[in-house]
């Protein structure tokens, strides 16, 4: 609970610094929906938060309820292209970390952590909206405790990441 407050926390400190464009929107895929926070740092990167309900177990009825994560992302962009109207496509790939509980494939609920991966493409248009697509792969492990041990392994719903896009929507301000 503490590392998901921080990451609370950090968002909102983020929110509060006002030199550089940020977004806030929604993400969806089968594997999670949250809450996603963009704040430009320079031209070429940007850092993006994220807060949201790991659905993957509960969307396969192997659990009654999701599991939730936080997760930070530094993006760098490899490529932008602006055809007209200042609107542009960028393209972005960058390393993070992420942290949370939830169950695993065919396992109990436990707590999991571990490397981030993001790399996608953004569309941004002149009506201050965003619309992207992502795939988010997390090379992590997954601690189940139990009453006289704990048992950790890697975390397999992770790596469903790879082969699940995201689809983001922002509002930029």
């Amino acid at each position: 609970k503490r590392s998901i407050i921080s990451c609370i926390a950090a968002c909102a400190a983020m929110c509060l610094s006002y030199a550089q464009p940020k977004a806030l929107g929604g993400t969806f895929s089968f594997c999670g929906i949250g809450i996603s926070y963009e704040h430009n740092l320079s031209q070429g990167c940007f850092l993006q938060a994220d807060v949201r309900a790991e659905t993957t177990e509960f969307f396969m009825n192997r659990t009654d309820r999701p599991g939730i994560s936080a997760s930070f992302t530094s993006n760098f962009i490899l490529k932008e292209i602006t055809p007209r109207n200042d609107n542009s496509i960028v393209f972005f790939a960058g390393p993070g970390i992420s942290i949370g509980k939830a169950h695993d494939f065919h396992k109990d609920n436990g707590y999991f952590f571990g490397l981030k991966g993001r790399a996608g493409v953004e569309c941004c248009f002149d009506r201050n909206v965003s619309i992207s697509l992502s795939l988010n792969p997390l090379l992590g492990s997954h601690m189940v405790l139990h009453e006289d041990h704990a048992e950790m392994k890697y975390y397999k719903n992770g790596l469903l990441n790879v082969i699940m896009p995201e689809i983001g929507i922002k509002h930029m301000f």
